[in-house]
Protein backbone atom coordinates (compact mmCIF):
# COMPACT_ATOMS: atom_id res chain seq x y z
CA UNK A 1 0.00 0.00 0.00
CA UNK A 2 2.91 2.40 0.83
CA UNK A 3 4.21 1.62 -2.33
CA UNK A 4 1.21 2.32 -4.18
CA UNK A 5 0.96 5.97 -2.65
CA UNK A 6 4.88 6.46 -3.09
CA UNK A 7 4.26 5.77 -7.07
CA UNK A 8 1.05 8.30 -7.02
CA UNK A 9 3.22 10.94 -5.50
CA UNK A 10 5.78 10.67 -7.81
CA UNK A 11 3.60 10.90 -10.27
CA UNK A 12 1.60 14.41 -8.97
CA UNK A 13 5.36 15.68 -8.67
CA UNK A 14 6.32 14.88 -12.39
CA UNK A 15 2.48 16.59 -13.84
CA UNK A 16 3.38 19.41 -11.71
CA UNK A 17 7.36 19.98 -12.86
CA UNK A 18 5.72 19.31 -16.66
CA UNK A 19 3.21 21.65 -16.53
CA UNK A 20 5.16 24.66 -15.02
CA UNK A 21 5.88 27.39 -17.47
CA UNK A 22 9.25 26.34 -19.36
CA UNK A 23 11.96 29.28 -18.89
CA UNK A 24 12.86 30.98 -21.93
CA UNK A 25 15.69 30.18 -23.61
CA UNK A 26 19.10 31.71 -22.85
CA UNK A 27 21.26 33.16 -26.07
CA UNK A 28 24.48 31.99 -25.61
CA UNK A 29 27.87 33.93 -26.76
CA UNK A 30 28.98 30.48 -28.43
CA UNK A 31 26.04 30.43 -30.72
CA UNK A 32 25.05 33.57 -31.85
CA UNK A 33 26.69 36.05 -34.80
CA UNK A 34 26.87 40.09 -33.61
CA UNK A 35 26.94 42.86 -35.83
CA UNK A 36 27.20 45.95 -35.56
CA UNK A 37 27.24 49.07 -38.10
CA UNK A 38 26.39 52.70 -38.43
CA UNK A 39 24.35 55.17 -40.64
CA UNK A 40 24.91 58.69 -41.52
CA UNK A 41 22.73 61.48 -43.00
CA UNK A 42 24.18 64.67 -43.40
CA UNK A 43 21.47 67.60 -44.37
CA UNK A 44 21.82 71.09 -44.10
CA UNK A 45 19.98 73.01 -40.80
CA UNK A 46 16.77 74.27 -42.04
CA UNK A 47 15.68 76.12 -38.84
CA UNK A 48 17.33 78.93 -36.73
CA UNK A 49 16.66 79.97 -33.26
CA UNK A 50 17.76 83.22 -31.63
CA UNK A 51 16.45 85.80 -28.40
CA UNK A 52 16.55 89.51 -28.36
CA UNK A 53 15.68 91.91 -25.46
CA UNK A 54 13.70 94.61 -25.34
CA UNK A 55 13.57 96.98 -22.28
CA UNK A 56 11.29 99.14 -20.69
CA UNK A 57 11.55 102.03 -18.01
CA UNK A 58 8.60 104.15 -16.37
CA UNK A 59 7.50 105.72 -13.03
CA UNK A 60 5.91 102.40 -11.99
CA UNK A 61 6.62 98.36 -12.58
CA UNK A 62 3.10 98.40 -15.00
CA UNK A 63 4.50 101.02 -16.64
CA UNK A 64 7.75 99.81 -17.13
CA UNK A 65 5.81 96.04 -18.68
CA UNK A 66 3.90 97.93 -20.67
CA UNK A 67 6.60 100.07 -22.51
CA UNK A 68 8.58 96.79 -22.45
CA UNK A 69 5.62 94.97 -24.45
CA UNK A 70 5.05 97.62 -26.55
CA UNK A 71 8.91 97.83 -27.66
CA UNK A 72 8.66 94.30 -28.34
CA UNK A 73 5.25 94.72 -30.36
CA UNK A 74 7.36 97.02 -32.78
CA UNK A 75 9.77 94.89 -32.97
CA UNK A 76 7.54 91.73 -34.06
CA UNK A 77 5.18 94.52 -36.37
CA UNK A 78 8.72 95.19 -38.05
CA UNK A 79 9.41 91.44 -38.50
CA UNK A 80 5.98 89.89 -39.74
CA UNK A 81 5.88 92.78 -42.01
CA UNK A 82 8.93 91.04 -43.52
CA UNK A 83 6.68 87.36 -43.84
CA UNK A 84 7.23 85.85 -40.54
CA UNK A 85 4.41 83.99 -38.89
CA UNK A 86 3.51 85.36 -35.62
CA UNK A 87 3.26 81.76 -34.14
CA UNK A 88 7.05 81.90 -34.52
CA UNK A 89 7.64 83.92 -31.46
CA UNK A 90 7.53 83.27 -28.04
CA UNK A 91 8.60 84.95 -25.25
CA UNK A 92 11.54 82.91 -23.68
CA UNK A 93 12.00 85.12 -20.44
CA UNK A 94 11.03 88.34 -17.99
CA UNK A 95 12.54 90.73 -15.06
CA UNK A 96 11.36 93.64 -13.74
CA UNK A 97 12.81 95.51 -10.94
CA UNK A 98 13.82 98.72 -9.42
CA UNK A 99 16.02 100.59 -12.02
CA UNK A 100 19.81 101.12 -10.60
CA UNK A 101 20.21 103.28 -13.81
CA UNK A 102 17.88 106.33 -12.90
CA UNK A 103 18.84 109.20 -11.79
CA UNK A 104 18.30 110.76 -8.16
CA UNK A 105 15.12 111.91 -7.43
CA UNK A 106 13.47 110.86 -10.71
CA UNK A 107 9.93 109.72 -10.28
CA UNK A 108 9.89 108.68 -14.81
CA UNK A 109 12.32 105.95 -14.80
CA UNK A 110 12.63 104.15 -11.64
CA UNK A 111 11.63 100.71 -12.75
CA UNK A 112 12.64 98.79 -15.39
CA UNK A 113 10.95 95.61 -17.21
CA UNK A 114 13.15 93.36 -19.85
CA UNK A 115 11.41 90.67 -21.98
CA UNK A 116 13.25 88.37 -24.03
CA UNK A 117 11.61 86.96 -27.07
CA UNK A 118 13.07 84.01 -28.64
CA UNK A 119 12.34 83.76 -32.96
CA UNK A 120 12.19 80.76 -34.52
CA UNK A 121 12.63 80.69 -38.05
CA UNK A 122 12.01 77.81 -40.72
CA UNK A 123 12.37 80.28 -43.83
CA UNK A 124 16.52 80.82 -43.70
CA UNK A 125 16.37 82.72 -46.85
CA UNK A 126 14.79 86.17 -44.39
CA UNK A 127 17.20 85.22 -41.58
CA UNK A 128 19.75 88.16 -42.82
CA UNK A 129 16.89 90.64 -43.31
CA UNK A 130 15.42 89.88 -39.86
CA UNK A 131 18.37 90.52 -37.85
CA UNK A 132 18.89 93.51 -39.57
CA UNK A 133 16.02 94.93 -39.02
CA UNK A 134 16.75 94.28 -35.16
CA UNK A 135 19.48 95.69 -35.68
CA UNK A 136 18.39 99.26 -36.71
CA UNK A 137 15.93 99.17 -34.36
CA UNK A 138 18.26 98.57 -31.78
CA UNK A 139 16.98 95.62 -30.07
CA UNK A 140 18.97 94.93 -27.17
CA UNK A 141 21.30 91.91 -26.50
CA UNK A 142 20.77 90.17 -29.74
CA UNK A 143 22.00 86.74 -29.38
CA UNK A 144 24.14 83.61 -30.93
CA UNK A 145 22.02 81.98 -33.98
CA UNK A 146 21.62 78.05 -33.01
CA UNK A 147 20.55 76.00 -35.95
CA UNK A 148 18.87 72.58 -36.59
CA UNK A 149 16.58 70.50 -38.44
CA UNK A 150 13.04 70.68 -37.92
CA UNK A 151 11.65 67.64 -38.03
CA UNK A 152 15.16 64.32 -37.91
CA UNK A 153 12.90 61.23 -37.89
CA UNK A 154 13.28 61.35 -41.74
CA UNK A 155 17.03 61.81 -41.57
CA UNK A 156 16.86 59.36 -38.84
CA UNK A 157 15.14 56.39 -40.71
CA UNK A 158 17.40 56.83 -43.46
CA UNK A 159 20.23 56.01 -41.42
CA UNK A 160 18.85 53.44 -39.75
CA UNK A 161 18.45 52.03 -43.34
CA UNK A 162 21.94 52.52 -44.19
CA UNK A 163 23.24 50.90 -41.12
CA UNK A 164 21.04 47.79 -41.18
CA UNK A 165 21.86 47.62 -45.01
CA UNK A 166 25.40 47.67 -44.11
CA UNK A 167 24.80 45.02 -41.69
CA UNK A 168 22.76 42.49 -44.57
CA UNK A 169 25.92 42.94 -45.94
CA UNK A 170 28.27 41.75 -43.35
CA UNK A 171 25.93 39.33 -42.48
CA UNK A 172 25.98 37.30 -46.41
CA UNK A 173 29.58 37.93 -46.05
CA UNK A 174 30.59 36.22 -42.99
CA UNK A 175 27.85 33.02 -43.94
CA UNK A 176 29.07 32.66 -47.08
CA UNK A 177 33.03 32.65 -46.24
CA UNK A 178 32.63 31.35 -42.65
CA UNK A 179 30.06 28.95 -44.54
CA UNK A 180 27.62 29.06 -41.50
CA UNK A 181 23.85 29.24 -41.51
CA UNK A 182 21.94 32.31 -40.26
CA UNK A 183 18.97 30.90 -38.39
CA UNK A 184 17.08 33.57 -37.11
CA UNK A 185 17.28 37.09 -35.32
CA UNK A 186 17.89 37.33 -31.83
CA UNK A 187 17.72 40.54 -31.42
CA UNK A 188 18.04 44.22 -32.97
CA UNK A 189 19.12 47.14 -31.46
CA UNK A 190 19.48 50.87 -31.62
CA UNK A 191 21.94 52.64 -30.24
CA UNK A 192 22.03 53.36 -26.84
CA UNK A 193 22.82 49.94 -26.87
CA UNK A 194 21.62 47.77 -23.76
CA UNK A 195 24.11 45.47 -21.90
CA UNK A 196 24.12 41.96 -23.01
CA UNK A 197 23.76 39.36 -20.61
CA UNK A 198 28.12 38.11 -21.26
CA UNK A 199 29.63 41.43 -20.80
CA UNK A 200 29.57 42.41 -17.59
CA UNK A 201 26.84 45.80 -18.16
CA UNK A 202 29.48 47.69 -20.12
CA UNK A 203 27.84 49.58 -22.56
CA UNK A 204 29.89 50.50 -25.43
CA UNK A 205 27.59 53.02 -27.08
CA UNK A 206 25.33 54.15 -24.27
CA UNK A 207 26.10 56.53 -21.36
CA UNK A 208 29.73 55.22 -20.47
CA UNK A 209 30.79 55.92 -24.19
CA UNK A 210 31.90 59.45 -25.06
CA UNK A 211 30.64 59.40 -29.01
CA UNK A 212 27.42 57.60 -28.51
CA UNK A 213 25.66 57.25 -31.74
CA UNK A 214 21.76 58.23 -32.50
CA UNK A 215 22.66 61.67 -32.56
CA UNK A 216 22.40 64.84 -33.92
CA UNK A 217 25.19 66.89 -34.59
CA UNK A 218 26.16 70.26 -35.45
CA UNK A 219 28.73 70.26 -37.93
CA UNK A 220 30.56 72.95 -40.06
CA UNK A 221 29.79 75.46 -38.28
CA UNK A 222 30.80 79.10 -40.02
CA UNK A 223 31.02 82.67 -39.39
CA UNK A 224 28.11 84.34 -38.42
CA UNK A 225 28.28 87.93 -40.12
CA UNK A 226 25.99 89.95 -41.67
CA UNK A 227 26.10 90.72 -44.88
CA UNK A 228 26.27 93.96 -46.44
CA UNK A 229 22.78 95.09 -47.79
CA UNK A 230 23.85 97.14 -50.49
CA UNK A 231 26.37 94.07 -51.95
CA UNK A 232 25.09 91.97 -54.54
CA UNK A 233 22.55 88.81 -53.76
CA UNK A 234 24.37 85.60 -52.18
CA UNK A 235 27.84 87.73 -51.45
CA UNK A 236 27.62 86.03 -47.84
CA UNK A 237 26.15 86.57 -44.46
CA UNK A 238 24.17 83.57 -42.58
CA UNK A 239 25.10 79.94 -43.74
CA UNK A 240 23.43 77.17 -42.55
CA UNK A 241 25.73 74.83 -40.94
CA UNK A 242 25.54 71.01 -41.73
CA UNK A 243 23.76 68.73 -39.41
CA UNK A 244 24.76 65.50 -38.93
CA UNK A 245 22.31 62.61 -37.88
CA UNK A 246 24.08 59.20 -37.06
CA UNK A 247 22.94 55.78 -35.35
CA UNK A 248 24.11 52.54 -34.98
CA UNK A 249 22.11 49.17 -35.07
CA UNK A 250 23.03 46.52 -33.80
CA UNK A 251 21.69 42.75 -34.75
CA UNK A 252 22.42 39.71 -33.19
CA UNK A 253 21.54 36.54 -35.23
CA UNK A 254 21.39 32.71 -34.50
CA UNK A 255 24.16 30.52 -36.10
CA UNK A 256 24.66 27.16 -37.33
CA UNK A 257 26.37 24.86 -39.44
CA UNK A 258 25.42 25.25 -43.32
CA UNK A 259 23.81 21.94 -44.67
CA UNK A 260 26.04 19.20 -45.58
CA UNK A 261 28.58 19.89 -42.42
Amino acid sequence: MKTFYFIISALLIYAALNAAEPEQEILFPDHHLCLEASGKVVLKADKAVFSFETRGEGASLRAAVTKAKSNVEELVTNLTDLGIDRNCFSTGSFSSGKNQKSYFLTDKKDYVAVLVTTVTMRDLTKLDEAVLILTDKMADNLSGIKYSLDDPSAARQEAREIALNRIVKQRDTISRIMNIQITDVQLIDEAPFEALPWNNGITYYGEKYPGAFNTVVQTGIRDETISDPEAPENSGGFYSPDITVETQVRVIYRIGLAPGN
